[in-house]
């Protein structure tokens, strides 16, 4: 069984406590929330108003809430490596992702995107120093090495009313991250 952490990151706050208001955002929550709740998925609200459901591990640590912090589970200034798959989202999540660092994938679109400048390395991050979104950075604290996190941003808190890359202005994004492995500071 695995372990999925669905976040669901609404536009009320940005990067680095800026806020970013927008016409798009309040539909664009209503679209996640929709998605989850006739995936009939149970989530909470974070502090950060993010949605999280958790529904097992790959090796079979099953935990029914987080309340309190798992032994061996991310907490700030740990270092966490994980691998990112990053979807389109209006209504439910686009079938291909613009991004990924899975070579494997990258190779099954590479005929609809260019892949040739993208970094294939697993992301490794330090918890808690602003090294991510902030909203990614808050998804990993509490998971565990097999963890598959699903984070939904609005486009306040991707890529706004310019966009990037082939990502439309003013589009909401979903983001897969898989924890690969994790080391507890010291």
């Amino acid at each position: 069984m695995r372990r999925f952490l669905l976040i669901l990151v609404v536009a009320m706050a940005a990067m680095s406590s800026c806020v970013v208001l927008d016409e798009y955002a309040p539909k664009q929550r209503k679209q996640i929330e929709n998605y989850l709740n006739n995936k009939e998925l149970s989530y909470v609200i974070t502090s950060d108003s993010a949605y999280v459901h958790l529904a097992g591990n790959k090796f079979g640590l099953i935990e029914d809430e987080r309340g309190g912090e798992l032994a061996g589970s991310a907490a700030n200034g740990d270092a966490v490596t994980f691998n990112v798959e990053a979807f389109e989202f209006s209504s439910s999540p686009s079938g291909t992702p613009y991004y990924t660092n899975k070579r494997y994938l990258a190779e099954a679109i590479s005929t609809e995107l260019d892949t040739s400048f993208w970094n294939f390395d697993p992301y490794v991050v330090t918890l808690g120093r602003g090294e991510i979104l902030n909203a990614l950075d808050e998804a990993l604290v509490g998971s565990l090495v097999g963890d598959s996190i699903a984070v939904f941003l609005t486009s306040s808190i991707a890529y706004g009313a310019t966009g990037m890359g082939v990502v439309p202005a003013n589009t909401a994004v979903m983001m897969v991250l898989t924890v690969e492995e994790l080391t507890k500071k010291k």
